[in-house]
Order: C-alpha cells, then structure tokens, then sequence
C-alpha cells in the first residue's frame, strides 16, 4: 500500500485507520510479506504524524511487531484494535500509553479477557467491530453485542483480580 502524500482532507480527519499488521499465516505467510506490510504501516506512522492524527491500528499475530514499529517511530496513545499479543506485550503498550478495544469476542476469547484484566480501565475502548468478532464465532455480530462486552468486563472486574 502506498500512503498518498497529498493532504488534500486531511485537516477534515480525526484518526487514520483501521491500518496495522496482519501476520495470520492464510493471509501472510512469508517474511516477505510480513516485510511489506511493515513498510506500508511506517509510511502510514510517517502520514499520522505529518498530519497530528492519531491511530487506530489493527493488529493479529502481530503484536510484537506492531509495538516494535511504534516504539520505533515514537507513537503514543495508538488504539490497538482486538490486540492479541501477551501479557508482555500488553505491558509495553501500557507503558507506551496506547489503548486497547475490546470486542464482544471477548466472551469467547481468552487474548480479549487478557487485555480487559492487565489494562488499566481508562485504556479499554468498547468496540462493536461489526460483522467479525462477535460473541460467536462465524455469526455476523452487530452493535447491539456490545451490551455482552459491558457484562463480560463487570463480571470479569467484579471479581477482585483487576484494581485498575
């Protein structure tokens, strides 16, 4: 993907996304490709900075790498959409100060109920990510899921383990 390098709207944008890093080994499974995808992101990174926007960033079996790049470039506060990485991982990106959505896959996904238990509460975004991620796997999801994702964190936060 190539970024334009007109800013012909972008004063108008208040985020740029969804871009990110999709490394599933259907959909890239080569270095090669996973080496693409990296360059098409830094030139995406490079455009929210020239314009001041920040970044909605989708990230499957990538959250290393993701961090890594923005790490590398000096992003801060991204939202890391239905982030999948390690506990690890979601540690650095609390420190980093980027955000983290929560699906109504979480009720399904024990990665989105890692998220919810190690981010602090002031950094979770709910999401509908309407038709995927839904609280079944295969079944179109719709907004109206969401209310399973505010139960799924009441239940999960009312259990003592997280005191964000």
């Amino acid at each position: 993907a190539v970024v334009s390098t007109q800013s012909t709207g972008a004063e108008k944008a208040v985020c740029l996304g969804e871009c990110g890093l999709d490394f599933s080994k259907w959909l890239c499974p080569t270095s090669t490709e996973r080496d693409e995808q990296k360059a098409a992101l830094e030139q995406q990174i490079a455009f929210s900075k020239r314009f001041d926007l920040p970044l909605n960033l989708h990230s499957r079996s990538a959250g290393k790498p993701l961090l890594e790049l923005l790490r590398k470039h000096s992003v801060r506060g991204a939202l890391l959409h239905a982030f999948d990485g390690g506990r690890k991982a979601i540690n650095q990106g609390i420190v980093d100060g980027h955000y983290f959505s929560v699906a109504p896959s979480i009720v399904r996904d024990p990665s989105q109920k890692q998220v919810a238990m190690t981010v602090p509460r002031d950094r979770i975004v709910l999401e509908s990510d309407s038709p995927g991620l839904g609280p079944e796997r295969g079944v179109t999801n719709t907004p109206l899921n969401l209310k399973l994702t505010v139960t799924s964190l009441a239940e999960l936060w009312g259990s003592g383990k997280n005191n964000n």
